[in-house]
Order: structure tokens, then C-alpha cells, then sequence
């Protein structure tokens, strides 16, 4: 008789191709896709019975690299990760361990998101002033929707690097509440921008509670997750998402050109 235990697996995902992570009815989810994979391999019976557990539920658009859900199951985990993948389209697992049934990332240690900020108008020290002023113990309110949860979040750190095209902005922290880091990134630019003057987390006596835009989902992807345990690579996954991802580099390399040279010719005084 197969042993039924609980399992964590790291799973990748282009957010482009989901209505978010969370399952909705009638409506493409990372979840939800996971969910019927599962159960078209026979990992599992039911959401229910095998108990999943999701670390972040990240929005409409937001793509990851190392998001972690558990389960219960009696599949193999020898073979899970290419099971599994047979049957998912835009999400991929690359890692299954087991682990203690008691498990459950939602209790990570650290959420690592990474933020790619178009480079326009900002001016650099702006950015990151704005960025440090967010580091720390704070009430966020201002910078997304608790929904009845508590708004004091700790922030480990943010860093940013600048490249040619990018400002690559790095969020650390144990947890964020909903559109949090999209709010504080539209805040930072706003800042950098000079469209207003500082930022603060911080609301004054009497302040109305404003929330701030929302930085564009597409730019953000979720690094890690940080639960405390090992994820090998499965070698066979790794070998199979490097060459289709080396595919997408080409091809988005192709569309890059093309569109280069649309800007090309629309910026001409006539046909050539």
C-alpha cells in the first residue's frame, strides 16, 4: 500500500497567462491549473483531502520563480515534477521534497520580490531615498488593502541596481499585504519622478487615508520563498525549462527587433 505524506514542491510561472494564482470559477489560475494537473496524474483526490497550501497568492499578471505549495499524496516524487508538468501549460514544478506534515508556507521567513522599473525620468538617489524610507517596521495602509488584516508589516530590506533600460528594485520581507509592493514602486517612481514630494508609510493625525496607483503587475516577479528547507532541482525539469526558456529568449530577441524597427520606420520623414 502506497504511503500517503505531505510534500512541498517550487513552482514557476508566467503570470501573463493567468487570471492570478488563486482559483476562481471558470477562470485560468496558477492554482487552479495546478489543482487539475494534480488530479489528472492522480496525486491527489480533492483539494480538501489533500490539504494545499499556497505560500504567496501573487495578482493578475505577476509571473514567479520559486512560489512553494504543498500536499498530501501517494504519487512518486521520483517522477512527480515531469508528471506533473506534462499536464500544465505556463506554470512549471521543478522541485518536490517531503516534508513534515505540519508544513505550511504560508509561514515563510522571507518573500523575495524583484520589481523591473522602466527607466524614464527618475532621478537615481530620489528613487532610492524613497526606496529606504519604506525599510522597516510600518504601517502600510496607505500602500495597500489589509481587508481586516493587520497593516504593520516589517520590510527587510529594498536594493536597487540601474542598468541601460532598468531600474532592478529587490523587496525583502516576511510577508506584504495585497498590492503592496505594486503601491510602494508606484509611489518610489512618482517620487523619483517629481510628481510629488517624498514618501512616507507614515499617516499624520487626522490624515485622510489615501492609497497610492499601481505599479504595472506585468514588471513583478517573485523570486523565492524562503521556508527553511532545501529544494533540490529535478535534473530532468532543469534540462527541459532551459531549453524551452532559451527558445523564449530567441524569439522574444526576434519581437524586440521587429518592433525596433517599427519605432524605426513610424519616426521617419517618409517611406524608404
Amino acid at each position: 500500500m502506497k504511503e500517503t505524506r505531505r510534500v512541498a514542491v517550487k513552482l514557476a510561472y508566467d503570470g501573463s497567462e493567468f487570471y492570478g494564482f488563486q482559483r476562481q470559477p471558470s477562470k485560468a489560475t496558477v492554482e487552479g491549473s495546478l489543482i487539475r494537473a494534480l488530479e489528472s496524474i492522480g496525486a491527489i483526490k480533492s483539494v480538501r483531502e489533500c490539504g494545499l497550501r499556497s505560500s504567496s497568492r501573487t495578482d493578475r499578471g505577476v509571473s514567479a520563480l520559486g512560489n512553494v505549495v504543498s500536499f498530501k499524496t501517494d504519487f512518486s516524487l521520483r517522477s512527480l515534477c515531469s508528471a506533473v508538468n506534462s499536464e500544465l501549460d505556463g506554470a512549471w514544478v521543478y522541485s518536490a521534497v517531503q516534508v513534515e506534515d505540519g508544513f505550511n508556507p504560508r509561514w515563510a521567513m522571507q518573500r523575495w520580490y524583484r520589481y523591473f522599473l522602466p527607466v524614464t525620468s527618475q532621478d537615481p538617489a530620489a528613487l532610492r531615498g524613497a526606496a529606504q524610507s519604506f525599510v522597516g517596521t510600518h504601517d502600510f495602509s496607505r500602500f495597500a488593502r489589509a481587508d481586516g488584516r493587520d497593516p504593520v508589516r516589517t520590510i527587510d530590506s529594498i536594493t536597487i541596481t540601474e542598468s541601460e533600460r532598468f531600474f532592478t528594485i529587490d523587496f525583502k520581507a516576511e510577508s506584504y499585504l495585497w498590492n503592496m509592493v505594486r503601491r510602494m514602486v508606484w509611489h518610489m517612481d512618482a517620487v523619483a519622478c517629481g510628481v510629488i514630494e517624498g514618501v512616507s508609510p507614515h499617516l499624520g493625525p487626522g490624515s485622510p487615508l489615501r492609497r497610492t496607483g499601481l505599479a504595472q503587475a506585468e514588471y513583478l516577479l517573485l523570486m523565492d520563498v524562503d521556508c527553511g528547507i532545501e529544494f533540490p532541482r529535478d535534473p530532468k525539469t532543469v534540462k527541459k525549462l532551459r531549453e524551452e526558456f532559451q527558445q523564449r529568449v530567441v524569439d522574444l530577441s526576434v519581437i524586440r527587433e521587429i518592433a525596433g524597427l517599427f519605432l524605426e520606420k513610424l519616426g521617419s520623414d517618409g517611406p524608404r
